[in-house]
């Protein structure tokens, strides 16, 4: 799979858990409900594609690390997905 294809996959997963938003707004310890909920829904988007290339699965705390370098921007969700992509691309994650 290409990168930039798989980087509009992940944009698509990002977005529909982005729509539930409204619907998790709780808080947990320090974090909204809808954070925890689309980086968990991140992280199994990219170990899908992970275990379809033969490779092991990534930890909540490199999908963080992803959405870390994508916060602040302004396109912060194209950065996450496409960061998510490369993630689950990487042969040495």
């Amino acid at each position: 799979m290409m990168l930039l294809q798989l980087m509009d996959q992940m944009l698509r997963v990002l977005s529909r858990a982005q729509e539930l938003r409204p619907q998790k707004s709780e808080w947990i310890g320090d974090e909204l409900e809808w954070v925890i909920y689309e980086r968990e829904v991140m992280l199994q988007a990219i170990n899908a594609v992970r275990l379809q290339r033969g490779r092991p699965g990534v930890t909540i705390h490199e999908v963080m690390r992803m959405e870390n370098c994508a916060a602040g921007h302004v396109d912060y969700s194209r950065k996450f997905a496409l960061y998510s992509a490369e993630l689950a691309l990487e042969s040495h994650a």
